[in-house]
This record gives C-alpha cells, structure tokens and sequence, in this order.
C-alpha cells in the first residue's frame, strides 16, 4: 500500500506542477517573464511561512547560509530563464528542456562532488544527451536561441539542486526553499519598473494556479519520496513533461514530431534511472522551480 501511496502522491505531483507550467504559459500572453517570476515566488514564500511560522522552523537556518544563498540565486536564474522558454517555445519543449536538470545535475556531482560515476551513469548520460538531440529535431547547429536558454535552464537547476545536495544534512528543506523563494522575489523586485503590467482579473487566477501548483507540486513530491522507493516512483516524476505535452496539444495546437516523441522517450527512461540511481546515493530529491 505504501508504495501506491507514493505513486499517487507524485502523480499528483507532476499533475499540480504541470497546470502551474499551463498557467506559467497563459500568463506569459500578458505579463513579462520576471513578472511571473516575482508573483510565483512572492506566493510560494507566503506559503511557506504560514507553514513554518507555526511549526517555529528556523528561517535562516544554520551554518550553511552562504550555500543557501547561492542556491536561491542560481534557483532564481533558472526559474526566470525557464519562464521565458515558455513564452516563447512550444509548452512540452519548454517543460521537457527543464527536466534534463536531474541528469545534468549527476554530471555536476561527478565533477563537483567528487562521486565517482558507474558504468550505468555514464551509459544514461549519453542516452539522455541522444535524447535531448532527437528532441530538438536532431539539428544542434541551428538551434533555436529559446532552446539554447531552456537548456541553459537546466544548467542552472542543475547547479541549484548540486548546492542542495551539499547542504541537505544541515538544513530544513522548507528552509532552503524559503531562500529560494526570497531571493526570487526581491531579485525580480528591480526589474520590475521596466515593462511592469497589472495583472486582469483572469490573470491573477494564473499567477495564483502557479504559485500554488508549484508548491503543492513540491509538497506532494517530497511526501511520495518519503513513501515509496525511487525505484518505483521516479518514472512518474517525468508525468510533468508528458502532460504539459498534452497540454500544449490541447491549448495551443502544438505537435510533436516522431524524431522528437523519440528523444522524449529517451530522456524520460535515462532520466529515470539516473534519479533513481542519485536517490539510493543520497536519498535526496529531484529539484523542481
């Protein structure tokens, strides 16, 4: 029962953070990326402290605030750069660029943390980066310069979830993801005056189905990492990607060629050996802005 438990909770999971992406994509239409930015994280950080005011959770933590604090601003950077892949690249795309984070973030370990990588690791590299090839159309000397920023993206989540790693042992998760939502806030403060839009009515209902989709997304993940193996429930991590897929379908009329339905399919399978295989390492979890 408890490993059901654990895929119920990350498919709800991938389905709160996949209709925040959806409504990430429809504010996108009115409102500038930094914009959504501020919103997302200025709700997440109120969500947050309504949950660690009471429980008297330290909101500035220990002896590891320089990490924390580097954490948050490399957080800051990938959320902003991902949000602007989905203004501007076709929902999926923008989604399933962002998840190859996990993958990239076993490479930062290698070089970074010192882990010495397995011959199953280094195989799922290259199949994942195979897959990302596939998924851009097989065609890396023409990429589209939004790719270039989705996988950019990755890089920086990437990094985030590496400095999350150094730092799990020391500090409350809710912690360092208060920094996280902090430090974006007051980082897309000062862009704010260039090109600010009040949101309509409409669109405040997107900004508020991001902040909490995102956050109920994270809940949900955590509380299926503490119930089932990774083994069992990392696939369904990857039901993000695939619905915000279904979603673009849906909304937006985007399609997805077989070349492309191929490199997704290779990333999703590498992706999840590889979370699983960093899982039972670390028992840390995979990292979602």
């Amino acid at each position: 029962m408890s490993n059901i438990k654990g895929i119920w909770l990350m498919t709800r999971s991938a389905a709160a953070f996949s209709a925040a992406v959806l409504c990430a994509k429809f504010a996108s239409l009115h409102l500038p990326s930094l914009e959504i930015v501020f919103f997302r994280s200025l709700i997440g950080s109120l969500m947050l402290l309504a949950l660690m005011i009471p429980r008297k959770i330290s909101m500035l933590g220990g002896s590891q605030k320089g990490l924390m604090v580097l954490r948050g601003l490399f957080g800051f950077i990938a959320l902003t750069l991902h949000f602007v892949t989905i203004a501007h690249l076709p929902l999926g795309l923008a989604v399933m660029l962002n998840y190859t984070s996990p993958i990239l973030s076993a490479i930062l370990a290698v070089l970074f943390l010192k882990e010495r990588p397995g011959i199953l690791l280094s195989i799922m590299t290259v199949v994942s980066f195979a897959g990302v090839y596939l998924l851009v159309g097989g065609s890396f000397p023409i990429l589209n310069q939004y790719v270039v920023i989705g996988l950019t993206s990755a890089v920086f989540a990437a990094i985030a979830y590496t400095l999350i790693r150094a730092v799990k042992q020391q500090e409350s998760p809710m912690t360092i993801m208060l920094y996280f939502t902090t430090i974006s806030t007051i980082g897309s403060v000062f862009f704010l005056p260039f090109g600010f839009v009040w949101p309509s009515g409409v669109t405040w209902l997107f900004l508020l189905g991001i902040g909490i989709g995102t956050f109920y997304g994270q809940l949900w993940m955590t509380m299926a990492f503490q119930q089932a193996p990774a083994s069992v429930i990392s696939p369904f991590f990857y039901l993000t990607p695939v619905l915000s897929f279904l979603y673009g379908l849906l909304c937006f009329g985007d399609k997805l060629s077989p070349i492309s339905t191929a490199g997704v399919v290779l990333i999703i399978v590498s992706g999840s050996v590889i979370s699983f295989s960093e899982a039972q390492k670390s028992r840390t979890l995979p990292v979602n802005e």
